[in-house]
């Protein structure tokens, strides 16, 4: 008995030595995995920019010389320019304006100009809104069914969405048929 252990152990460590079959050379292939490559990152969309008093003022004028000069001349004349800004009820200067803007995205209509004011309405994309003034901050101020309410200038723009024109006139046309 004792030379058949002995006999085991010799053998098993025949095996250990030798690597259970290991040999330099045939079995030290390395396979290179080709990895999945990193993405490309893509072009940003392009944002809409934010209204600003100035570029509202641009806007409402014909002549962009006449906007600098009436900017240039508003500046000069502290009067002329407390007469045309008010305040939200927080106290953000608000730059009067008449304009037209629609909503790019759906947006939350606000008691004033900032996030954490009350809700007021939801607008849906593509829905125009009456703009009454621009906020310091970005917001805009609407006329919302007689209401003055605010909006995020970064979810509204002054360029109607592409299908606000057929829609309206379908609009007009679906009046005109139920008139007659």
């Amino acid at each position: 008995m004792k030379k058949k252990c002995i006999m085991a152990l010799i053998i098993g460590a025949a095996f250990l030595a030798q690597g259970c079959g290991y040999e330099e050379g045939t079995d030290a292939v390395v396979t290179v995995v080709d990895s999945t490559p990193t993405p490309e990152p893509t072009e940003k969309p392009k944002a809409t920019a934010t209204p600003t008093p100035e570029a509202a003022a641009a806007d409402s004028t014909a002549d962009g010389a006449a906007a600098a000069d009436s900017t240039t001349a508003g500046a000069a004349d502290p009067a002329a320019q407390t007469a045309a800004t008010e305040q939200t009820p927080s106290g953000i200067n608000v730059q009067a304006q008449d304009a037209t803007y629609y909503a790019v995205e759906g947006v939350n209509l606000r008691s004033d100009a900032n996030a954490e004011a009350e809700f007021v309405a939801g607008v849906l994309s593509g829905e125009s809104l009456k703009c009454t003034g621009v906020c310091d901050n970005g917001w805009i101020r609407v006329d919302y069914n007689g209401q003055t309410c605010y909006a995020s200038g970064d979810y509204v723009s002054t360029t109607p969405p592409v299908g606000a024109v057929a829609a309206d006139t379908t609009a007009e046309d679906a009046t005109a048929e139920a008139a007659q």
